[in-house]
């Protein structure tokens, strides 16, 4: 999990000018003052991102893999789009899928895959098999091959060990092949074979390999493993291309389908000048796996074919963006969307019965469903303080199974859409878990909720300002504890004009440690504040369900979170630091953020060579990157002082590689390219590599070939985007970096806003 930088900014903008004002400093007398021109932007996005492939693949060991996860709609909807796609089939209680996930994703790279779209049969990924005769569900898999991949002819269909048959309404036995995992294709749904027969299955491998299968005598042998990579390049080599598809706009095309479908000739749901979507299918096991980890993270329980979903997607999503929510995991409570794939208009978003989603043969939220503990489990497990409009009634519904034991088990019910904030180490006054940090269950439609709706009893646009108001709340703290909060030192000693600052957006309260009384938070920053230890927490405030009676809908208190201490410093100076040098406001800024410190007490030696440790330190600090904890794997000459931890986080999320035998030399001076190279790295990590090319890359300057090649992607990257600006055609690789320039650096990345 990475958390973004603080503040999260247009980067590549911002680094331009950053990076742009070096070559004038190499005599580190030139004044480099950049005036204007900075990017504004959001702060960072509060909401985590989950990295699910590398926490239930251990052997995966890249994060930066091509691995993504669809469920049975996603899939469903990838063999209906047009492209060459790679597909893998199984999940990761598979050991061969263990063994194997990290050479597939190796080699799927070298041939250009940016995504592999992962379907695990096991729509819970344990024991919910489609791909299982005995299931009473596995038309779901027999249909989805039979109806998609037509040239599947692995097994005779005598064979019964080697296929999936069910018994249609006919009294017919249908059946198809069943592939075992890991199952390895490359789709295109309008290739066809040498005869002009329906070929979409392009190229596959049905071979996997255990782990003892590429080792001899215990050790990994790299003949067997090449011999496997090999088979994996005849796969991915069948195609010149691979395509993706745009989750968002597919997304968008669901709800508007479902929603035609029952209301033809009304305005759409969502239009072409709609923002991309912040939405993203998960699995059930997906699901799982988010709840169990620490982070912050907002859920949408709900789906295309729920008109109240329908009512609100649109300003989830509007709201989730207005508070820099860049991630909303997006689950559905029918584990196949109610899709029939063998119904010929299936998709086709028609009325009533024949909506292509209304089947709840898989809707785990139905009480003695055979599934039913999937979801029972799941809320009993970690939504424990979960609210709902049903748990809230005079006779509150429940879900319930009977387990092994002829015992009922039963979890409260609640209404999609569902969407809510949760941090699973939350916890109430008392200590008790308390992981939803706020919720919203309106039960509108896309018809009463538009501004401009008129209902008698209501004033004009009711349930739409109940919804904002809502939505409002519930962004307004996605966090168990505040954070991200920084203490600014006065202007002046003496002074009482310090700061806490990161408060933007975020419904705390403060109050000094001397004081028992809490003060509200009413603007982006807490401001008037004299040298000392505060106290700040998110406030008590309201989650928003029904009954909606005119009176508005009815709020759900949550209470005051936990509280987290911030020191505003004591002013700051230093006597190296004239107040009319060119990087007297980087130094300041970034020393009252305790982000650089001096060399001593009164002296920050500007013009001192800064080291590849102390700037590693510095950058991830900036960034908001916390150190790894001692004991993590780390450079061997990492050693145990003030850059471990960092240098392990840097390692950890391959900002920084060393510079041969596990040595990052971190008492070695920082040279230009090496400070390039970090930059890079770090942009990547946090996804904020620049797209646009708009230089010429290094082939404009006449010491390009001077750079090292460690440093030749990142510099020719930047270079390449307008971010690396020379001086005199010259970009100095082996130039050393001063302590003032790299404040510098730093300190237009994070001074505006």
């Amino acid at each position: 999990m990475i958390r973004p930088l603080q503040p999260k900014r247009t980067l590549s903008f911002l680094l331009a000018l950053a990076l742009f004002i070096l070559p004038a400093l190499t005599s580190g007398t030139a004044a480099a003052e950049a005036s204007g021109g900075f990017a504004t932007g959001s702060p960072a996005s509060p909401a985590d991102h989950f990295d699910y492939f590398s926490h239930v693949y251990p052997n995966l060991n890249d994060p930066n893999h091509v691995l993504k996860t669809a469920t049975y709609e996603d899939i469903v909807h990838l063999f209906e789009s047009e492209g060459n796609f790679a597909v893998l089939i199984g999940g990761s209680w598979s050991a061969n899928a263990q063994a194997d996930i990290g050479y597939i994703n190796e080699v799927a790279k070298q041939y250009g895959v940016s995504t592999i779209y992962n379907f695990d049969t096991k729509l819970d990924g344990e024991s919910l098999d489609i791909a299982d005769s005995s299931s009473p569900y596995a038309y779901k898999y027999v249909d989805l091959v039979n109806k998609y991949l037509k040239n599947l002819n692995l097994y005779d269909k005598a064979d019964a060990a080697h296929n999936v048959s069910y018994v249609n309404k006919s009294g017919e036995t249908v059946s198809a092949n069943k592939v075992e995992a890991p199952f390895l294709f490359i789709y295109n749904k309008d290739h066809v074979d040498a005869g002009g027969n329906k070929a979409p299955i392009v190229a596959y491998l049905n071979e996997s390999k255990s782990a003892a299968d590429l080792q001899t005598g215990g050790v990994l042998d790299s003949a067997k493993v090449d011999a496997y990579k090999a088979q994996l390049q005849a796969v991915f080599s069948t195609v010149n291309s691979y395509n993706t598809y745009n989750e968002s706009n597919y997304i968008k095309t669901s709800f508007n389908v479902n929603y035609a479908g029952e209301n033809a000739g009304k305005p759409l749901i969502f239009t072409e000048g709609d923002e991309p979507l912040v939405l993203e299918h998960v699995t059930y096991h997906q699901l799982k796996q988010i709840l169990a980890s620490d982070g912050n993270y907002v859920f949408l329980f709900g789906g295309s074919w729920c008109p109240n979903t329908q009512a609100i997607i649109k300003y989830v999503n509007e709201y989730a963006k207005k508070n820099n929510v860049d991630k909303i995991y997006f689950f559905d409570t029918k584990l196949d969307a109610g899709l029939i794939v063998g119904d010929p208009a299936n998709n086709s978003g028609t009325n009533s019965k024949t909506n292509p989603h209304n089947n709840n043969e898989l809707q785990i939220r139905t009480t003695n469903h055979p599934y039913a503990n999937l979801y029972v489990d799941l809320v009993k497990t970690y939504l424990t303080n979960i609210k709902t409009e049903n748990n809230t009634a005079a006779k509150p519904s429940v879900i319930s199974y009977v387990d092994a034991n002829g015992s009922t088990v039963t979890g409260d019910r609640l209404q999609v859409p569902y969407l809510f904030a949760y941090n699973k180490n939350n916890v109430d006054a008392n200590g008790q878990p308390a992981p939803i940090l706020g919720h919203v269950e309106l039960m509108y439609s896309w018809t009463n909720i538009q501004p401009d709706y008129v209902s008698t009893g209501y004033t004009d646009g009711a349930r739409y300002t109940n919804a904002i108001n809502a939505l409002n709340s519930l962004y307004s703290r996605l966090e168990a504890v505040p954070s991200r909060l920084t203490g600014v030192a006065p202007t002046a000693a003496g002074a009482q004009d310090g700061q806490i600052a990161g408060t933007a957006g975020k419904a705390l309260e403060y109050r000094s440690v001397t004081s028992a009384v809490y003060q509200p938070v009413n603007s982006g920053s807490i401001t008037g504040l004299a040298p000392g230890a505060y106290v700040v927490r998110y406030a008590s405030k309201a989650g928003y369900q029904g009954p909606t009676t005119a009176a508005g809908a009815t709020a759900i208190p949550y209470p005051a979170g936990q509280s987290v201490t911030i020191t505003v410093p004591d002013y700051v100076t230093f006597a190296d630091v004239a107040a009319s040098s060119w990087y007297n406001d980087a130094v300041g800024y970034l020393a009252a953020r305790s982000i650089a410190t001096g060399t001593d007490g009164t002296h920050f030696a500007p013009n001192a060579p800064v080291t590849r440790g102390q700037f590693t330190v510095l950058l991830l600090k900036a960034l908001g990157i916390a150190p790894e904890a001692a004991g993590a794997d780390n450079f061997a000459d990492a050693g145990t002082g003030y850059y471990s931890g960092y240098l392990a986080a840097a390692k950890k999320l391959g900002i920084a590689t060393g510079s041969g035998s596990n040595q990052f030399l971190p008492e070695q001076s920082l040279t230009r390219e090496e400070l390039f190279t970090l930059l890079y790295r770090a942009l990547n990590a946090l996804g904020q590599l620049p797209a646009q090319q708009t230089g010429t890359g290094l082939s404009g300057y006449s010491d390009a070939g001077q750079f090292a090649a460690f440093a030749q992607e990142a510099v020719q990257a930047l270079s390449a985007s307008g971010i690396v600006q020379g001086n005199g055609g010259k970009l100095e690789p082996k130039a050393l970096t001063t302590r003032a320039q790299a404040a510098q650096v730093l300190y237009n990345l994070l001074s505006r806003s």
